[in-house]
C-alpha cells in the first residue's frame, strides 16, 4: 500500500508540475506601460465672471483641485464641456488596505465602478475655509502607469492598448467656480489644478519564470501529497504498534487453565 501511495503521488506531482511550467511559457496576458506624469495646469479668468478655466488635450486618469480662504458656506462647482467624469469622497481613502479608485471587484469578479459620481459637472462644499476635490476622467487607464490587457497576439494587445489610451484623448474645456448662496465669489486666488496624463510607452507579454513557478508548484504539491501520505501512515504504524501491544499482553498474561 505505501509504494501504491507513494507512486501515485510521485506521478501526480510531476503531471501537476509540468501542467504548471507549460502554463508559464504562454501567457494570454500582455503587460502595457504610460507614463504617469502629474502636471500643475495655469488658469485663465474670462471677462471677470468668476469662472476659472483650463483645456486638456491629452489621456488624463486624475484630476484633483484645490482652493484656499474661501467663504464658509460656499462651494465650489466643476463642469466639463465634453467629458463625463467620476468624483467621491472616498477618492485616495484607504479601502481595505489599498487605495480607493472607483473601481472594485463584485461576486462574479468583474471590474465594476462602485460608490462614485458620473456626470458632466460636481459640486464639493468648503470645509474650514479650504477644499479637496478629487476626481478620475477615465477610469479606464492604468492610474499606476502600468495596466494589464487579455489579447491573442501582440498586434491585438498593441491596438487594445493604444485604443484605451486614444480614447481618452480630446479636447476638453474645465471651469472652476466658487458660488455662495446661489451667487458667483469673485476671487483673487485661482484653483490649483493638478492632473496626471497618460501616453503609451511599451507592450510586452506578461511572462513568468517558469522555473521558479515550477519549483513553487513543486513545493507545494510535495506539501500536499506529503500530509496525504503522512496522516494515513500515522495511523497505520499506530494500528500496528497496538496490536503488537495486545499481542505482547496477552503472551504475558495467558489466560487461566480450566
Amino acid at each position: 500500500m505505501l509504494r501504491t501511495m507513494i507512486g501515485l503521488g510521485m506521478t501526480l506531482i510531476l503531471l501537476l508540475g509540468y501542467a504548471v511550467y507549460s502554463n508559464t511559457l504562454d501567457s494570454e496576458y500582455y503587460r502595457f506601460e504610460t507614463t504617469n506624469e502629474e502636471a500643475v495646469l495655469e488658469t485663465i479668468e474670462l471677462d471677470d465672471d468668476g469662472k476659472w478655466y483650463v483645456t486638456t488635450t491629452t489621456a488624463i486618469s486624475w484630476l484633483n483641485i484645490s482652493m484656499e480662504n474661501l467663504p464658509e458656506g460656499s462651494e465650489m462647482i466643476v463642469s466639463s464641456s465634453s467629458i463625463p467624469f467620476y468624483t467621491s469622497e472616498s477618492l485616495g481613502a484607504d479601502n481595505d488596505g489599498r487605495m480607493f479608485t472607483c473601481k472594485d471587484i463584485n461576486e462574479d469578479f468583474e471590474l465594476i465602478v462602485e460608490s462614485c459620481e458620473l456626470d458632466f459637472s460636481h459640486e464639493s462644499i468648503v470645509t474650514d475655509g479650504m477644499i479637496e476635490f478629487k476626481s478620475i476622467v477615465a477610469i479606464d487607464l492604468p492610474l499606476g502607469g502600468v495596466g494589464y490587457v487579455e489579447a491573442e497576439d501582440y498586434d491585438s494587445a498593441l491596438e487594445i492598448a493604444s485604443d484605451r489610451v486614444s480614447q481618452a484623448e480630446g479636447i476638453t474645456t474645465w471651469s472652476v467656480e466658487v458660488r455662495k448662496s446661489g451667487e458667483v465669489v469673485n476671487l483673487s486666488d485661482a484653483p490649483e489644478i493638478h492632473v496626471v496624463t497618460h501616453e503609451l510607452i511599451s507592450v510586452e507579454e506578461f511572462k513568468l519564470d517558469p522555473v521558479t513557478e515550477t519549483l513553487y508548484g513543486l513545493a507545494s504539491l510535495i506539501g500536499c501529497f506529503t500530509m496525504m501520505i503522512v496522516v494515513p501512515m500515522i495511523a497505520y504504524f499506530s494500528s500496528v504498534a497496538r496490536q503488537k501491544r495486545e499481542d505482547r499482553l496477552r503472551v504475558e498474561n495467558p489466560p487461566p487453565l480450566d
